[in-house]
């Protein structure tokens, strides 16, 4: 494991971030940093857990970094309530920590 449980939060939570402003702006947004960040820390997070990665922790765990970054990203950037509506940040969250999970099987 490279990194506390805390410093892979934290940099899923900043990599992401940058992938959503990028989803935001005429950039074309590449996840793939989202996509190894989050695998990181999930592992890390299934490994740290006395059973493994329960469904319902993760599930409670997505809604609370994509609620962190998002309040963080309103906070900064005013002008992305368009956004915010267009591409909902949960939803977006939700995409990289699924395929994530599915590149991790592999």
């Amino acid at each position: 494991m490279q990194g506390s449980l805390s410093d892979l939060r934290l940099k899923l939570k900043r990599v992401f971030a940058r992938y959503y402003l990028d989803l935001c702006s005429p950039a074309i947004p590449d996840p793939s940093p989202a996509y190894d960040a989050c695998r990181r820390y999930l592992d890390a997070w299934s490994e740290s857990a006395e059973y493994g990665l329960v469904e319902g922790e993760l599930s409670d765990e997505v809604e609370r970094l994509s609620g962190e970054i998002e309040q963080d990203l309103r906070q900064k950037h005013k002008e992305l309530d368009e956004c915010f509506r267009d591409e909902p940040l949960e939803e977006r969250f939700w995409e990289v920590v699924q395929q994530s999970r599915r590149a991790a099987r592999r």
